[in-house]
């Protein structure tokens, strides 16, 4: 029978608003969720009433998801005082007039101290400033609640949406029943007659504590669940004194139908000021009626600086678009399709060695950052037009197509300058096990889970990934989830008008309802957002899990566990309208070997294998009009696969803003040998064709360089060079592969027809065997550190420097060492004399005694740096295209990302960097003013300084140059490549090793 609930309301009324803005005096960081250090400060403001805060007073923290406030910010908070909290109320309006010195003591830091200052107080019910005491605001009493009540009487619909984590409990049979997690998490938790308990549950049990009695709750009434949307996040908090504790909740939206008395209305009404479920005088099960067509008659209180403010400061502006100009902001939505070698990790993460010296390719011009700003304001004001995005066919490494959608540059700015604001506030709520596209994870963090999964007796996997994710998502959910953290923030519509925005691609609009588009520099952050709830499911059932964007593997003990994650992982998706993939879905025992984000993983055995398959593909005779037929079917570009393809142009918005390097050469061949000629292409951008048979480099239409595609065994691109459709094809029908690399030699990938023309992972297995003992290391060890040393006495030698006997004594001592070590010991030992003897020989403006790196502390270290990471690339773009591991080396030792065997082999080569910088000092073409000083010490080159020094040392590298024992002089690209190769040789046992060497 049901029953109207009998609760005397009118014990808790009436009720106050008081909203209170804060100005911050110093730099304050916050978590993700603001309840607990607010709901602190609030309480040692007003003395610390124990429960008396408890059973009187709630708080609502509209700044959740802002992490940082700067001298000046703002920071608002709300108050909500119940029937008998006036006294206290009272105090807490005086201690406010007095910050800071009113501000509670801590000893240990806490967020909310002496570091505010009042800005004002307000009336939320009267919307008007507070200029008396507590009993000047204007009370909401039985009065407003009966007018609240007549506006919703009559509503047949309605949805409740949380504005704060509920930590409301589940159903006490089920959890009796399972044993299992005791509050809800997901819609299946929460039915509607579940959810008005939980609110008379929570308001009579307030009442009780108040003094009154205890109302028992009789059968709500049936309403029906027209549309559900759950989902958890945890809000973390740490007190000034005690354990860090996580009081997560459920989030999202619900929409019923049905008839409600007026008795549940106004428990209904009520319940939105003062929250329901465990902690809500903290801030938590904060919650707004609305209409079905999203009208409320209980405004929220409001942050005092919206995000989209916040993202168009001027410094986060300048950082966002030096990330686009860069490149930075286009990501590969498939790990698999990512290309080899590069680590989708944030760009804050300098690579030790690979980024010794400054960073070279970064665009020098200044970011408009007025028209940034005012972009950012028509934003704010629901103004701006969102631009069409631009479509791209991006071709897979397994065949198909995958379509990108690209915003203009203006747009991809703000958008990343958006995304560099909610990321810092979203981030902290993902999990663990998810790796993609966040600062500080990568393929390789993953693949170290992985590794360590193993060691605590994982043997199973169960592979899967979402089935077309990233044009499957539903943007109403994604705005719920966004709203969860932001409320009605403006940057919540700016975001959803950006994943919304239609696509121009052959001349013709087409409409997005749904999806991320590929290519905003949104879409990862909203991708991790939406795919956190499903992170966390699996979490809370107990399983395993490691995600990189959709694609996920779940670690088990045994098939079954592995059987049960798939159940989970299926059921956790269909709660958003998401299903795996069932091509990509299998349980495979560790042993038996598995591939993920490029990594053949073999029990603790990692290999990298790129984009390799394992079995040949034949992609040749696939027209694009064949491809269109496997576009994911909910694609923007799904519905134009009965259409023939255009020419979608070789320039396009998606080549990187690089500063170019004036230099003559542009391509260099090496030796043929028994698989062909390897061709490096350099300098200014080029255009590589196909013609007659012939490999064409070509520039402003003028032919550079011609060869019969018959002669080459590898092509090798440094820098921002096209290759048309057709040369494309022939290298992939020839088996030649083409290496990409940065102008800098970063490598970025290869393209590749998947034949088995290298030997791979038996290559690399061979590799990892022979530089796991010690004795062959030491060989090859010896011989790159005497051609190092040999180089070093020349360069003395030739500007008759002191130190050459030191350096004749070290080649010696050399030859004898008896481990690697103690070879490392004698190269030091050399090195540091041999920099003396340089430092000698330069003016006394470019003092240098020692190396200085991560920064370069003075001028000539400067110049050492920019050298060494360019050789460093070159370096480990020719380890790559010999077929080897560039992590495994025999000398320097690997550690994250360092490309430990391209620091090997460019030993031989250091005294070019060497030799380039002291030409460009003795000439005069780098002065001491072209150098700056930063506060910490750190030194710094012009722009056009560093232009001169590298097209220098670029020209260096493609001048002839005669090697030890060679009958022809070859540039030292090709001695870099020639020397990989010899050592590949070693390797194989089909021959020695020689190091590069002139004498």
């Amino acid at each position: 029978m049901i029953v109207d609930p009998a609760l005397p309301l009118a014990s808790l009324l009436p009720i106050r608003l008081l909203v209170v803005t804060l100005h911050c005096l110093r730099t304050t960081r916050l978590q993700t969720f603001h309840q607990g250090p607010v709901s602190a400060y609030v309480r040692g403001l007003m003395g610390s009433p124990g429960d008396l805060f408890n059973h009187r007073f709630r708080i609502d923290v509209p700044e959740n998801g802002r992490q940082r406030y700067g001298t000046g910010d703002l920071y608002r908070f709300a108050v909500y005082s119940l029937a008998d909290g006036e006294p206290l109320l009272e105090r807490l309006i005086a201690a406010l007039r007095s910050l800071p010195s009113s501000a509670p003591r801590s000893a240990a830091p806490v967020p909310f101290a002496d570091n505010w200052a009042l800005y004002s107080l307000d009336d939320g019910f009267g919307e008007q400033a507070v200029t008396g005491g507590a009993s000047s605001l204007i009370p909401y009493d039985l009065d407003a609640l009966e007018q609240e009540y007549a506006l919703w009487a009559d509503l047949p619909r309605f949805q409740v949406r949380f504005l704060t984590p509920a930590r409301l409990r589940r159903d006490k049979q089920l959890i009796d029943k399972d044993n299992s997690f005791p509050y809800c998490r997901d819609a299946s938790d929460l039915s509607p007659q579940l959810f008005l308990s939980r609110v008379h549950d929570s308001l009579a049990d307030l009442i009780h504590r108040r003094g009154g009695e205890r109302v028992p709750r009789g059968q709500p009434p049936q309403l029906h669940c027209l549309r559900a949307h759950l989902f958890w996040l945890d809000v973390d908090y740490t007190p000034a004194r005690g354990k860090p504790q996580v009081m997560g909740g459920v989030c999202g939206r619900l929409e019923f139908s049905g008839n409600l008395s007026p008795a549940w209305w106004r428990l209904l009404l009520l319940g939105q000021l003062i929250g329901i479920g465990q902690r809500a005088a903290f801030g938590q099960g904060r919650y707004q009626l609305l209409t079905v067509d999203g009208d409320f008659s209980r405004p929220r209180v409001l942050p005092a600086t919206s995000m989209l403010a916040r993202a168009a400061d001027p410094e986060q502006l300048a950082e966002a678009w030096r990330h686009v100009v860069g490149g930075s902001d286009l990501f590969p939505t498939d790990p698999d399709d990512a290309e080899p070698g590069v680590e989708w990790i944030d760009a804050d993460e300098q690579e030790p060695d690979a980024q010794d010296g400054a960073e070279a390719e970064a665009d020098e011009l200044a970011a408009p950052i007025e028209d940034l700003t005012r972009a950012i304001g028509h934003l704010q004001e629901g103004k701006y037009r969102v631009p069409e995005l631009r479509g791209y066919l991006l071709p897979k490494r397994d065949g198909g197509l995958r379509p990108l959608a690209v915003p203009p540059l203006r747009d991809r700015v703000l958008q990343r300058a958006v995304q560099q604001t909610l990321g810092r506030g979203i981030e902290p709520l993902f999990s663990s096990g998810s790796h993609g596209y966040r600062p500080g994870h990568s393929r390789i963090t993953a693949a170290d889970a992985i590794r360590a999964a193993w060691a605590q007796g994982y043997r199973w996997v169960y592979e899967s990934d979402v089935r077309d994710f990233f044009d499957s998502v539903d943007l109403q959910r994604l705005r719920e989830r966004l709203e969860a953290i932001y409320g009605d923030d403006p940057v919540v519509a700016a975001v959803l008008g950006w994943m919304r925005a239609p696509v121009r691609f052959r001349g013709e609009r087409i409409e997005r309802r749904n999806g991320l588009p590929q290519g905003s520099p949104l879409s990862p952050l909203m991708a991790n957002l939406m795919l956190d709830d499903f992170d966390s499911d699996m979490q809370a059932a107990g399983f395993r899990l490691i995600r990189f964007a959709d694609d996920f593997i779940v670690l088990c003990k045994d098939p079954e566990e592995a059987r049960r994650a798939g159940e989970a992982a299926r059921a956790s998706l269909a709660e958003q309208g998401l299903a795996l993939h069932p091509d990509k879905t299998r349980i495979t025992a560790m042993e038996d070997g598995f591939r993920y984000l490029g990594y053949l993983f073999i029990n603790d055995l990692v290999l990298d294998v790129g984009g390799q398959r394992g079995a040949e593909i034949d992609k040749l005779g696939r027209t694009l009009e064949s491809e269109l037929e496997q576009v994911p079917p909910n694609s923007w570009l799904a519905n134009l696969a009965s259409r023939p393809i255009v020419d979608v142009g070789r320039k396009t918005a998606l080549q990187h803003l690089i500063e170019r390097v004036a230099t003559q050469r542009a391509a260099t061949l090496g030796e043929r040998d028994d698989l062909g000629a390897v061709l490096c292409v350099t300098g200014d951008p080029c255009v590589i064709v196909s013609r007659d048979k012939h490999l064409r480099v070509l520039r402003d239409d003028r032919a550079l360089y011609h060869l019969p595609w018959s002669s080459l065994a590898t092509v090798l691109l440094f820098g921002n060079h096209q290759i048309t459709t057709p040369a494309m094809q022939q290298a992939l029908r020839r088996d030649i592969p083409i290496h990409l690399a940065t102008g800098m030699g970063s490598y970025r990938g290869v393209l590749w027809s998947g034949s088995p023309r290298e030997p791979g992972q038996n290559l690399w297995l061979r590799q990892a065997a022979l530089f796991a003992d010690p004795e062959q290391c030491l060989i090859a060890a010896i011989a790159i550190v005497s051609a190092r040393l040999r180089h070093m006495k020349e360069t003395l030698r030739l500007r008759n420097a002191p130190g050459e006997d030191a350096i004749d004594a070290a080649l010696r001592a050399a030859r004898e060492a008896g481990a690697i070590e103690s070879l490392r010991g004698i190269e030091g030992s050399a090195t540091r004399t041999y920099y003396l003897g340089i430092g000698a020989s330069l003016p006394a403006a470019f003092a240098f005694e020692r190396r200085s790196r991560r920064p370069p502390r003075d001028p000539f270290n400067a110049l050492l740096s920019l050298g060494y990471t360019l050789l460093y690339g070159y370096s480990e773009a020719m380890v790559r295209t010999v077929g080897l591991l560039p992590w495994r080396g025999f000398y320097h030792q690997g550690r994250g990302r360092h490309a430990a065997l391209a620091s090997d082999l460019m030993e031989p080569f250091r005294h070019i960097v060497e030799r380039s910088a002291l030409t460009l000092v003795k000439r005069g073409q780098v002065r001491p003013e072209d150098f700056t000083q930063s506060p910490a010490g750190a030194c710094f080159m012009t722009s056009s300084a560093r232009r001169t020094y590298l097209a220098l040392l670029i020209d260096r590298f493609q001048k002839p140059v005669k090697a030890l024992g060679d009958p022809e002089p070859a540039s030292l690209l090709i001695h870099l490549h020639r020397q990989a190769r010899s050592l590949r040789t070693w390797i194989d046992g089909d021959g020695p090793f020689h190091p590069w060497r002139t004498r």
